[in-house]
């Protein structure tokens, strides 16, 4: 089963503002892009157990409730209708998805935990329709949000 963790701040996002004014101000994009905005996307490979719980048991540990939200999202991954969603992930050896796994089972003691997968997803809200906010989007993401030697992309629709 995968558990899909997705998490986005309740405070504003500092990142993510400074992503749009960079596209706005020093890219041009300011005619076709509206916002943009930023979640953290977890996903836990588990072989046993109950999903709900252990997807409440992870957020409880891996989510600040203080200064974030929330979506839990079983043996799925969706997003909502209105934007283009890129995801961001390393496709060399992510040291932060190894810590989470190892907390996971070593510390918390979920010896069911297999794998634990980390993406960043740009969430990026567009004045143009779909074709040409996807063909924007990929444009986007091989300008400023990844480094072609570390990551990978995916446009999620």
């Amino acid at each position: 089963m995968l558990i899909n963790l997705r998490v986005w701040l309740k405070i504003p996002d500092a990142e993510a503002a400074t992503v749009k004014n960079t596209l706005v101000r020093r890219l041009s994009y300011g005619k076709v892009l509206e916002d943009v905005k930023k979640e953290r996307l977890i996903s836990i490979q588990v072989d046993s157990g109950d999903p709900e719980e252990l997807a409440r048991a992870f957020a409880r540990e891996l989510v600040n409730e203080n200064k974030e939200s929330h979506k839990i999202l079983i043996d799925r991954l969706e997003f909502e209708e209105g934007y283009v969603p890129v995801k961001v992930a390393l496709h060399i050896e992510d040291g932060e998805a190894i810590a989470i796994r190892d907390r996971l089972r070593k510390r918390l003691g979920y010896q069911n935990v297999v794998d634990v997968k980390k993406a960043t997803v740009w969430k990026l809200y567009f004045r143009l329709l779909r074709p040409e906010a996807e063909i924007t989007a990929r444009e986007i993401a091989e300008k400023l949000l990844i480094n072609p030697h570390k990551d990978s992309y995916e446009i999620m629709l």
